[in-house]
């Protein structure tokens, strides 16, 4: 599959993004029944912030 992935031959299909905030509203979309495509959850990530102990 990587091969082909870097062929530009398999490519995922994204149906929308949401911030991570928003995860009930995702959910909703997922459950609609009306997505094509993955619903994908982003995290923001501070670089500064101290790691988990």
């Amino acid at each position: 599959m990587a091969t082909l992935v870097d062929q530009d031959l398999l490519r995922a299909s994204l149906a929308r993004t949401y911030p991570l905030e928003h995860a009930a509203e995702a959910h909703a979309t997922s459950e609609s029944g009306r997505t094509r495509g993955k619903i994908v959850l982003s995290i923001d990530i501070d670089p500064d912030a101290d790691p988990l102990p």
